[in-house]
C-alpha cells in the first residue's frame, strides 16, 4: 500500500458517482439506475451446466439484423452472482461483518451482502429484495464452436503407478477464450455501495462447477450507464455485438476464438448505439472517462487510509438505511 496516500472524500471516483447515485439508501424506490457493462473472458476450459453433463444452450437469434438461429452457451444469472456474492461475503468476515451470517441459516438482514443482493424473510423482519439486478448471459459464438467433450477415467491406484481404466463419465465443457458480454444493473445504490459492487466483480476469477480446477475468469468492465431505467438485455447486447464482428470478419467468427481488442470494440460500438436510441437521458462513461474511474478504484483499495474511510462510509450507509427501515 505504499505510495498511494488517496482518502475516500477526495477520490475521483466518488466525485464522478456522487453526481449520479444517491446520497443515502431510500426507504422506497427512487429507479436511480447504473449498470456495469462487463466483458467476461474465459481463460480455462469451464463448466457451464444446470445439471447433467451437458451445457446450458439456447436456441436464439444470431444478431438484430443477421436473424438466422444460432445455438448459444448459456451463463446463468446464477452462476454469475453466486461466486461475486461469495467473495464478497469473504471480504465482509475479514472486516468483521456478517460473522453469523450463513446461507444455510436464517441470514443476519445487515451486512453488506444481505442489504445489497438481498435476503429471504427473517422471523419478524421482513426480507429485501436484491438492488443488484443481473440476467443470464450468452455466448458470442455458436455452442458447436466453442464446447467439447472431456472424458473422465477411473484410475486403479492398487497398481504399480496408477493403470487408466475404462472412462467412466464424460463431460462438456466449453473451451478457453470464449466471451459472454453481460449486464449488472445496481439500483438505488450510494457511490460507497457501487464501489463494494465493483470490487465483488473485479476480484472474482473463478465460475461454473468444478471451480477449485478450471473455470478462471478475467471480468473486464467496459461501460457504466447512469440512466433510469435498464438499457438493454444480455440478449440483446450479445446480439449486436455478433452483427458488428460479422460485419467486420465475416464467416471467421465461426471458425477461430475471438481477440479481446475485436470484442471490447464491438460492445462500445453497441452502446453508443443504444445510448443513441434512448429515449431517456443516459450518461455513459466508457473510453478515457471510465479507464480515469478504474485507475481511481485501483488508486483507492491499494490505499490503507482511502480503504478505511471508504468501509466507514459504507457502514454509515447501511446503518442509516437500517434505522430508517425500522421506524
Amino acid at each position: 500500500m505504499k505510495g498511494f496516500n488517496v482518502t475516500w472524500k477526495d477520490c475521483v471516483v466518488k466525485k464522478v458517482l456522487d453526481q449520479h447515485l444517491l446520497e443515502e439508501i431510500p426507504k422506497s424506490p427512487q429507479r436511480v439506475y447504473v449498470s456495469m457493462v462487463i466483458l467476461r473472458e474465459f481463460h480455462s476450459t469451464a463448466v457451464l451446466t444446470t445439471e447433467g453433463q451437458h451445457l446450458d444452450v439456447e436456441m436464439v437469434r444470431a444478431g438484430r439484423t443477421k436473424n438466422q438461429l444460432l445455438s448459444r452457451v448459456v451463463l446463468q444469472k446464477r452462476k454469475q452472482v453466486a461466486p461475486e456474492r461469495r467473495t464478497g461475503r469473504a471480504f465482509n468476515r475479514q472486516m468483521g461483518w456478517g460473522e453469523t451470517c450463513d446461507y444455510m441459516k436464517p441470514m443476519c438482514g445487515e451486512c453488506p451482502d444481505c442489504l445489497l443482493y438481498g435476503f429471504a424473510a427473517i422471523s419478524g423482519e421482513g426480507a429485501q429484495r436484491s438492488r443488484v439486478l443481473t440476467d443470464s448471459g450468452f455466448s458470442i459464438r455458436q455452442y458447436e464452436a466453442i464446447q467439447r467433450s472431456i472424458t473422465l477415467n477411473a484410475i486403479q491406484d492398487t497398481t504399480q503407478g496408477g493403470i487408466a481404466g475404462s472412462a467412466f463419465a464424460e463431460r462438456e465443457h466449453i473451451r478457453p477464450q470464449v466471451f459472454f458480454p453481460t449486464i449488472e444493473t445496481a439500483v438505488d445504490v450510494t457511490s460507497s455501495e457501487l464501489v463494494y459492487i465493483l470490487r465483488n466483480i473485479l476480484s472474482t476469477t473463478r465460475y461454473g462447477a468444478e471451480s477449485n480446477r478450471q473455470g478462471y475468469v478475467k471480468n473486464h468492465i467496459i461501460g457504466l450507464l447512469f440512466t433510469n431505467t435498464e438499457i438493454m438485455s444480455n440478449l440483446e447486447l450479445t446480439q449486436r455485438v455478433f452483427d458488428y464482428l460479422i460485419q467486420e470478419k465475416g464467416e471467421k467468427i465461426h471458425e477461430e476464438p475471438l481477440v479481446q481488442e475485436e470484442v471490447r470494440q464491438a460492445m462500445l460500438h453497441a452502446l453508443d448505439e443504444v445510448v443513441a436510441d434512448s429515449y431517456l437521458p443516459t450518461q455513459l462513461y466508457a473510453g478515457e472517462e471510465l479507464e480515469s474511474v478504474l485507475s481511481g478504484l485501483r488508486q483507492l483499495w491499494k490505499s490503507e487510509e482511502g480503504n478505511r474511510e471508504w468501509l466507514k462510509n459504507l457502514a454509515e450507509d447501511h446503518q442509516a438505511y437500517l434505522k430508517k427501515r425500522s421506524k
